[in-house]
């Protein structure tokens, strides 16, 4: 069951999803065939199949609550679904028969998401079920009282005359990830049946669930899976493809984009935003992602590539790339949600026993150019949203990789996480209330954040739910996050909703153009920290990833072309810093890159690099309190590899504070420019190993051994 998600008209609430329940029940009802009966594949679907047509029953309902009225949540009905009534949206949506061009809201969705490979029809019964309270033993099981008073009407009859034929498309399949078999149950058995209440107490709108299994019966047969959702404000839309995307995708561990909740284990520590079939109340964008239609086997006929660009030729090319071993170029990305391009770039030097990581690129043109009503923001159409501009849309893929074989609906969950335009940093908290007015309005605790805190390697970003020590015990749970509503951006008031998307989000080739080793954010994989509500899963042990390596890969946009079609070049190399960086992570490494004049980090002119602690936490404990600020970060340790060759070019500067250390290992050569400044602050410090060469200015290096910050290492 689902928490309620934000409605208009209504007060915001932190959603917290619950449990989706998988009722493993029934035996299978066919065999596939021997060659592929053992090996499960993600394309295949969790318990339902993501290609080919499925038709859904719907059973719209409500209770009549004659013992007790006050349980009533809607006592006085709203015009979308007048009491004794079926819902004024009742045929937008499924379309009950195919079409050329797909009308009703749900039905179109998965015809677009799927790439016209997926057809998902429903129709309803064509009266109202109504529930009486006085009639049931307990308001519990909201499947199963609206599969019993539908049985009272005697037969089932729908609005436009379909027969229990039309709702059994496919044979019952209780093993995840096996082929599906594309023909009707012995004896029939509903695919999939929908219960929709438009006054449930306990399934509020924006709450549903749904299972593997059955109600029952229902006219005298069963179904294969289910749902039921609350619907007090109109069509159900966010929530209700939330659920059905479970029976495609996977269980609750396949929570992402907006979809997951505090309870519920993800790869990082605050619950993440961003957009995806499982998404939901605190998605950005509508759309399904890139590794959605991946991870489904959605590509476009006739492609010769799961993930797909082009040329500027116009030739299809692979969009699966690893720079460091030559996937370089300038490609073209057509809009995603009718072509389905993307890129995805693979995070370099991550070990074999670390999760895997992955960037990937879509070019959303959005709703105002490709006509997609889900190409937009969640809630920009309430004005204070900033609208979603057509632009690149970025995301960090972790772990969730393998689609065949065992083990392909295990991992966990938020394992998408979105890299915004807008750069990460580090936050506080003010520590009062203020009022905010972007969506339906109250008072919250307001954030800050400055450029000084600029933090590209583990800062904050919007679309996400940060953990503060709120009761200064000196850990971290998920229940002291905030939702980032209300902020103050260099000391600018921001109240747009920042955190369901903005325009200053996207990457655009007008504005904030470059993904790169020194730009806010970074193309360096990210650190990870699997949490649950209150506690590290791995510990902060493999497999989780407590080490950024910087990579010299670099993305810059180039052009929108008039198609809405946007270049995109992609190097590997780029290691010349033009701009002030600011470094903080648990553990930072520098490889032996070979980019500009043969270097893995030449600092341009004038231009200062930091490394710092993390004012963002990396662990849920508290690692120390410094002179009164608690920190939940550990202090940087950097590490120029071996064979690293590093630059400082004139008055350029590096900077060591808060107790960061600099290794600078055998075979590494660190050439500081007569007039570049090292600064080294007290508690940090640069050791230099046996076989390691440091050169700089001889007093400042005196000076540096003198205090004890620069210390030579020999066997």
């Amino acid at each position: 069951m689902h928490a309620p998600s934000p409605t208009v008209g209504t007060p915001w609430r932190i959603p917290a999803f619950l449990l989706f329940l998988a009722v493993l029940a029934g035996t299978m009802h066919a065999q596939a065939p021997d060659a592929e009966r053992d090996i499960p594949r993600s394309s295949n679907g969790w318990y339902l199949s993501p290609h080919g047509t499925i038709r859904v029953l719907v059973i719209f309902a409500e209770v009549e609550y004659d013992k007790d009225p006050k349980l009533d949540p809607q006592p006085v009905a709203k015009k979308e679904w007048p009491k004794g009534e079926l819902p004024a949206w009742r045929d937008d949506l499924f379309d009950p028969f195919p079409t050329d061009e797909p009308r009703a809201q749900v039905t179109r969705y998965y015809h677009e998401t799927s790439l016209g490979q997926f057809l998902v029809l429903g129709d309803y019964l064509d009266t109202l079920v109504t529930v009486r309270e006085s009639g049931q033993h307990a308001l519990r099981d909201w499947s199963a009282m609206a599969w019993e008073e539908a049985n009272k009407l005697g037969t089932l009859h729908t609005a436009h005359g379909l027969s229990m034929e039309d709702f059994d498309l496919w044979t019952d399949c209780r093993s995840p990830g096996m082929p599906k078999i594309n023909r009707p149950d012995k004896p029939h058995s509903y695919d999939h049946v929908m219960v929709i209440w438009r006054n449930s107490h306990v399934l509020t709108h924006g709450q549903g669930s749904t299972d593997a299994g059955s109600a029952g019966l229902l006219f005298g047969f069963p179904s294969d899976t289910q749902s039921r959702f609350g619907a007090m404000n109109g069509l159900p839309f966010a929530i209700l493809k939330h659920e059905f995307n479970h029976l495609l995708l996977g269980g609750n561990n396949f929570h992402s984009g907006g979809g997951n909740a505090p309870i519920f284990a993800g790869y990082f520590i605050p619950v993440q935003g961003g957009w995806s079939m499982m998404g939901a109340a605190n998605s950005s964008l509508m759309t399904a992602s890139a590794w959605d239609r991946d991870r489904l086997g959605w590509m476009p006929e006739g492609s010769r590539h799961r993930i797909r660009a082009h040329s500027l030729a116009g030739e299809e090319v692979n969009g699966d790339l690893d720079p460091l071993a030559g996937d370089t170029g300038i490609f073209v990305l057509r809009d995603f949600v009718p072509t389905g391009d993307a890129l995805r770039i693979r995070m370099p030097f991550l070990p074999e026993d670390e999760y895997p990581q992955w960037l990937w690129l879509e070019n959303h043109q959005t709703k105002a150019r490709n006509g997609s009503p889900t190409d937009v923001f969640h809630y920009e159409e309430l004005g204070c949203v900033h609208a979603a501009i057509p632009g690149i849309y970025a995301q960090m893929q972790v772990d969730k990789e393998r689609k065949e074989g065992e083990g392909i609906f295990g991992g966990h969950a938020d394992y998408l996480a979105p890299v915004l335009a807008n750069g990460n940093h580090d936050w506080r908290l003010r520590g009062d209330t203020i009022r905010f007015e972007c969506l339906w309005g109250g008072r919250d605790v307001p954030y800050e954040l400055k450029e000084a805190w600029a933090n590209p390697l583990t800062g904050l970003y919007e679309q996400e739910f940060p953990l503060f020590d709120r009761n200064g015990d000196g850990r971290l749970v998920r229940k002291e996050h905030i939702v980032p509503r209300i902020g103050f951006h260099n000391g600018k008031l921001v109240d747009d909703g920042g955190f369901l998307g903005s325009a200053r989000q996207v990457f655009t080739p007008q504005g904030n153009r470059r993904i790169a080793m020194g730009t806010n954010p970074s193309s360096a994989n990210r650190l990870t920290l699997v949490t649950g509500a209150a506690a590290e899963v791995n510990k902060g042990r493999k497999p989780d990833n407590r080490t950024v390596y910087l990579n010299g890969i670099s993305i810059e946009l180039m052009e929108q072309r008039g198609d809405g079609g946007i270049t995109v070049r992609v190097k590997a190399g780029d290691t010349r810093l033009t701009g002030d960086v600011r470094w903080c992570a648990d553990s930072i490494v520098l490889p032996p890159l070979k980019g500009f004049q043969g270097t893995a980090l030449t600092m341009a002119a004038g231009k200062t690099l930091t490394i710092d602690r993390s004012g963002t936490p990396t662990r849920l404990d508290r690692q120390v309190d410094d002179r009164d600020r608690s920190w939940f970060s550990p202090p940087t340790r950097f590490t120029l590899a071996a064979g690293a060759s590093a630059v400082f070019e004139r008055k350029s500067r590096l900077r060591l504070l808060n107790n960061s250390v600099m290794h600078i290992m055998p075979g590494t050569v660190l050439t500081m420019d007569r007039k570049a400044k090292l600064d080294v602050a007290a508690g940090s410090r640069i050791i230099v190993h046996e076989g390691a060469t440091l050169r700089a200015k001889a007093r400042t290096l005196r000076k540096l051994r003198k205090q004890g910050l620069l210390v030579e290492q020999s066997r």
